[in-house]
């Protein structure tokens, strides 16, 4: 546990960093951009997001449960997913544009989804590069690169911005952080001589797709569930409830570094371990629940009770967010204590197929409540669904882990 607290301490500590800028450029742009421009840039946002996540595919899941039992694999493995990667984030690319232009009435909003788009080239490369280094337990590298990311992102935006490009100036530095997150991996990975070049076989790449699609449906089921909302919301609302929830959600987002820097540390450990000594399994599980349950308290706590308070000093055009600010906090213990089990199933293939049948519930009762209530009750609903669907997730994640691992190891 130790071990697992002191790598996630170097993404905690990037994270608490490169989140206090995002969380300030956020504050920026809502003031700059104004509601209605910035719902626009929260759509592009998303569409970025869930694609980057189809783009993905579970490679990187797949990638550090390998590296992480046998680090010879690193290299052919590395850069065979680098290739299918590029190819299939081009391909997305292609018929999401020509989707888009076809069914989309508003084009400017087209030309920022796609323009998002395209920094997922860049960021596909970098996110096979820093898996070799969570395999590896070596999450400083990472650390700096998503710091360099942010910071390049922020540096940008604050320039495109505040010359007067608006939201298209806020997605090009999207993509400037992109390239700056790759460039800084390739000099670590050159540096610590682990750019070792690879061919590429279509064995390896069958091999590869076999075993990420069930990591990959799910990662793009866990995308959607997360963002499916923003998008319902400006098709059904427009863009003003939808900047309007989009500031409250981009705060509740600020948050889940947390969740995320402990899942990056236990993956490889818990990989391990389901190979040796499944009763270890269980207790590390329960010890990173205790980890969760208090941080996710102390969290909430300060969540409700500072974030209103900025609002109405610093953001007056989005004091309608506050009652969307308080609905959300109340999801904060649940997506923490959340973490523990998805990642003792997702640490092995075991389970894969029933953690995907979950994972479906969880997103069509998400997608479900969103189009029954967004239509009436806008942003509020849309507010409350996603913190019935944490409590809904983190129950039947729970009651499985329990059922077929915790109560078999006495």
């Amino acid at each position: 546990m130790r071990a697992i607290l002191k790598q996630t301490s170097w993404l905690f500590f990037a994270q608490v960093l490169t989140r206090a800028i995002g969380f300030f450029y956020i504050i920026y742009l809502a003031r700059i951009l104004g509601v209605s421009d910035f719902g626009l840039y929260i759509v592009a946002l998303a569409y970025f997001s869930i694609l980057s996540s189809v783009a993905d595919f579970g490679f990187n899941r797949f990638l550090i449960r390998e590296v992480a039992i046998d680090k010879s694999k690193a290299p052919e493995l590395l850069w065979n997913i680098v290739m299918l990667r590029l190819t299939l984030t081009s391909i997305l690319f292609a018929i999401f544009s020509i989707i888009l232009y076809l069914l989309d009435p508003d084009k400017m909003r087209v030309s920022l989804i796609l323009l998002a788009t395209l920094a997922i080239l860049p960021q596909s490369v970098a996110f096979a590069f820093d898996a070799i280094f969570v395999a590896k337990q070596k999450l400083q590298f990472s650390a700096a690169a998503l710091f360099v990311s942010s910071l390049f992102t922020t540096l940008a935006g604050l320039y495109l911005v505040g010359n007067g490009f608006g939201p298209l100036g806020a997605v090009n530095a999207l993509i400037v952080g992109q390239v700056a997150y790759v460039t800084i991996l390739i000099i670590f990975l050159y540096r610590h001589q682990s750019l070792v070049l690879s061919r590429v076989h279509l064995t390896v790449i069958k091999k590869i797709i076999i075993g990420s699609l069930p990591y990959g449906l799910l990662s793009v089921l866990g995308l959607l569930y997360f963002r499916i909302d923003a998008i319902l919301l400006s098709y059904m609302k427009g863009s003003f409830e939808t900047g309007i929830y989009g500031a409250a959600f981009k705060f509740l987002e600020a948050v889940t570094f947390i969740p995320s820097a402990f899942s990056l540390a236990l993956l490889p450990v818990l990989a391990r371990l389901h190979e040796s000594s499944v009763k270890d399994v269980k207790r590390l599980y329960f010890n990173s629940f205790k980890v969760m349950l208090v941080l996710g308290l102390v969290v909430w706590l300060g969540y409700v009770l500072i974030l209103p308070e900025i609002i109405k000093a610093v953001l007056p055009n989005y004091l309608s967010s506050i009652g969307a600010i308080r609905i959300l906090s109340l999801a904060i213990p649940f997506m923490l204590i959340h973490v523990p089990a998805v990642s003792v199933l997702l640490s092995t293939d075991k389970f894969l197929k029933q953690v995907l049948i979950l994972s479906v519930l969880a997103l069509v009762f998400n997608i479900a409540a969103n189009l029954i209530f967004i239509p009436q009750f806008g942003f509020i609903a849309a507010s409350w669904v996603t913190v019935a669907s944490e409590v809904l997730s983190f129950v039947i994640f729970f009651l499985f882990v329990k059922n077929r691992i915790l109560d078999k190891v006495r």
